[in-house]
């Protein structure tokens, strides 16, 4: 499993419920809601580049994660709109990611009792994007008091300011 064999032991210091949501073996799908946010023209313009979604606003989500042997697959809806990703063991310790065009490299990590996944590199279209650009890339996990897993992604990068956030909770939907 992905996070567990990067995060060594601190995986354990993790809240039970995002061991759970990062030990998938096979398919696991979830269900909840997302706000969007989303900078000026040109910043939309990368966003859907990278397979982001173009409406803003609060809207349905559902999640899907599969694992494929070493690699994990990451299907978001955002009201309809799929982003896809895979993510795989880049490094000891390192994570890397690939959503449309581009490829970010994360080290997660245990902070204030959730998961912090700070981007340390960035790629687009093949190309590094310049550690001084990417003012600030992360994805903050945590568990609601309701048990629901809560997320906070956003991008800005230097020069367009925000690119994209997205924050909500999902809770595994089990029925048909």
């Amino acid at each position: 499993m992905l996070y567990p064999t990067a995060m060594g032991s601190a995986f354990d210091d993790l809240p039970e419920a995002l061991q759970r949501f990062h030990s998938v073996d096979g398919s696991d799908f979830y269900k909840g809601h997302v706000t969007v946010t989303q900078g000026g023209w040109l910043a939309r313009q990368v966003a859907q580049a990278g397979g982001m979604p173009s409406a803003s606003g609060e809207m349905p989500f559902t999640f899907r994660m599969t694992r494929d042997r070493d690699v994990e697959i990451w299907e978001r809806s955002f009201d309809g709109h799929m982003t896809r990703s895979k993510q795989w063991l880049e490094a000891p310790g390192v994570i890397a990611e690939q959503v449309g065009t581009s490829v970010f490299l994360m080290e997660p990590k245990v902070l204030d009792g959730g998961l912090h996944i700070p981007i340390t590199k960035v790629t687009g279209f093949g190309l590094p994007v310049p550690r001084g650009m990417v003012v600030s890339c992360e994805g903050v996990e945590g568990v609601g008091e309701d048990g629901a897993i809560t997320f906070d992604v956003h991008a800005k990068v230097k020069g367009l300011g925000l690119i994209i956030r997205y924050q909500g909770a999902i809770t595994r939907f089990t029925g048909r």
